[in-house]
């Protein structure tokens, strides 16, 4: 699971429900994946403001 985020975060950056319909994995499973990636400082999260409402969404981190 961990290395399908990796590679639809490759594509650009999206939103959990966007790596839901990418993944098809169970929604804890996703929850989990990225927690670890994060842990692992492999992405990062960030939140886009809209109309009233700012989403996380997740990138890629840029490697030092």
């Amino acid at each position: 699971m961990d290395k399908i985020i990796l590679e639809v975060l490759k594509q650009g950056d999206k939103t959990r429900g966007q790596l839901f319909d990418l993944t098809g994995k169970s929604y804890p499973m996703l929850v989990q994946a990225l927690e670890r990636l994060k842990d692992r400082e492999l992405i990062e999260t960030y939140f886009v403001p809209t109309e009233g409402l700012s989403i996380l969404t997740y990138r890629l981190r840029a490697k030092n």
